[in-house]
């Protein structure tokens, strides 16, 4: 976009003074925000003493080819304020299937050292999303876990939210 001859003239007539920035620099500038505010979180969450909740929401395209995955993370911090985080928001392949989507939980989950942290994870009413879960089951140590993982899995419905 910044290289684009119409952006160019368009930020021109805005300001005749600014300098467009190339597009390495733009997106080493953008890469070294997110670094930043990733380590923010990362402390954040290491030092927060209360469980974490997920939700993920998928979103595919018409010809179910192309998905994207949305986690994030919601807690109570010390003051007792709700904090929300994205902490993924990624490609999924195709095929969706419930290895690919657990494979992606556990990674952001290792990632973010969340792991045993977690009090509940909340998807859309899904077939895949129940596979998924049970499988997410096998990979996590459930002792860590709140009751043991008995409540981990949330499925939000449009009319009600059905616990498993």
């Amino acid at each position: 976009m910044v290289k684009h001859i119409g952006f160019r003239e368009f930020v021109g007539s805005l300001q005749p003074m600014f300098k467009v920035v190339s597009r390495n620099t733009l997106k080493s500038d953008i890469l070294n925000i997110y670094d930043n505010e990733r380590e923010k979180a990362l402390k954040i969450l290491d030092n927060n003493g209360s469980r974490i909740a997920i939700t993920i929401d998928m979103w595919t395209s018409n010809n179910k080819k192309k998905g994207f995955v949305v986690i994030a993370a919601h807690f109570i911090d010390q003051t007792w304020t709700l904090q929300s985080r994205v902490l993924r928001f990624v490609y999924v392949p195709s095929p969706h299937t419930k290895v690919v989507l657990t494979d992606i939980l556990v990674d952001c989950f290792l990632q973010w050292n969340i792991d045993s942290k977690l009090s509940t994870v909340t998807v859309d009413n899904y077939s895949t999303n129940d596979a998924m879960m049970k499988l997410l089951l096998n990979k996590l140590d459930i002792s860590s876990l709140l009751l043991h993982a008995s409540m981990l899995h949330i499925v939000r419905n449009r009319d009600h939210v059905v616990e498993f």
